[in-house]
């Protein structure tokens, strides 16, 4: 998430976490308010915020740029959509569970501030630098995830799973046994006779590194005098028998013992690959874990598709109107767009 935006929604003068979010019904909470959005009456747009030299910079200019760059017709929209949301979630009698949220808020915060003692050190220096404190980067944070854990939600409860779809996951997943691996692949490229040599020694010596428990970033030394394009690429994930299909110098992975590496394997006109055995999965069958399966059809990540398609239908049930020209002085309302 850019903290830009989020520097000149405070300045605009958000309002605290909306609670309509987090299992209260006051549906007005998540509303910015008349006087946030045109200015109060008693002039306090022409207050003056900054000088340059001549110039003078007031609230009323800082809160119109605000309002042009990062509200508008989009940001209306966006304020209809949840709404039309969180209506849909009261009919399903859904509730978003507090508790997620403030997780979902610590990983974000996380993320953006870093998760050490001194990651967290120097990103409070610099929010402090854009007149910020961690806290007003949580209630914005908070105001973002609640509406998204909400439509999450409601898109999930009208997602249509067929027998079919559960079936492919199940295939690719319980049907026959997995293995979670980690590869290293040492390319060879355009490598001449020396540098060849030069890559098998150091292939087999990371090997051995591994061998002894290293972690796979830190057994990767590249020595001294080879080019950056040997690089060894690093990478891993679950795999079949059947993934292995068209490989079959890589069927042993199958073979070894968790824990254990295999290689270097040699592949032609390519370089060589190291694995390690991390985690094997045995055979579950379908009955077993259909109901998983089919919580984790419902629980992908919504698609910009599904929320339109999602929207349009709750839109059939519930009207409603915009004003035309909603971002004018003095708009009427008896004048509008359904």
């Amino acid at each position: 998430m850019a903290l830009v935006p989020w520097v000149l929604l405070i300045a605009q003068g958000c309002g605290e976490i909306p609670q309509r979010w987090n299992g209260s019904d006051d549906s007005t909470a998540r509303r910015i308010s008349q006087t946030d959005l045109r200015g109060s009456e008693d002039g306090s747009n022409g207050r003056i915020l900054a000088r340059v030299g001549e110039d003078t910079i007031t609230q009323g200019e800082l809160r119109d740029r605000i309002l042009d760059r990062y509200y508008g017709v989009r940001a209306l929209n966006g304020l209809v959509r949840e709404s039309l949301f969180i209506a849909e979630s009261e009919r399903l009698g859904m509730r978003i569970d507090p508790a997620e949220i403030a997780s979902r808020v610590e990983q974000e915060l996380d993320q953006i501030l870093g998760d050490s003692f001194e990651q967290r050190r120097v990103s409070r220096i610099r929010l402090e630098q854009q007149g910020l404190l961690e806290r007003d980067l949580r209630r914005e944070i908070a105001m973002e995830v609640g509406p998204a854990l909400l439509i999450q939600m409601v898109i999930s409860a009208h997602r249509e799973i067929e027998e079919e779809q559960i079936l492919d996951l199940w295939r690719e997943t319980w049907k026959e046994p997995r293995r979670l691996i980690e590869h290293i692949v040492f390319p060879l490229g355009d490598a001449d006779d020396q540098e060849r040599q030069s890559i098998e020694r150091w292939a087999n010596l990371t090997a051995k590194a591994l061998e002894s428990g290293t972690a796979m970033e830190s057994a990767v030394e590249q020595p001294i005098g080879l080019r950056s394009s040997f690089t060894p690429k690093i990478g891993g994930g679950w795999v079949r028998e059947s993934d292995l299909s068209g490989s079959p110098i890589f069927f042993e992975v199958f073979q070894v013992e968790v824990g254990k590496v295999l290689g270097p394997i040699l592949e032609d006109n390519f370089g060589w690959h190291l694995f390690r055995v991390v985690e094997t999965r045995p055979i579950r069958s379908y009955s077993e874990v259909r109901e998983d399966l089919l919580k984790e059809l419902r629980d992908l990540p919504a698609t910009d598709e599904e929320i339109l398609d999602v929207e349009r239908k709750i839109r059939r049930r519930i009207p409603v109107f915009i004003e035309s020209n909603p971002f004018r002085s003095g708009a009427d309302p008896s004048r509008g767009d359904r």
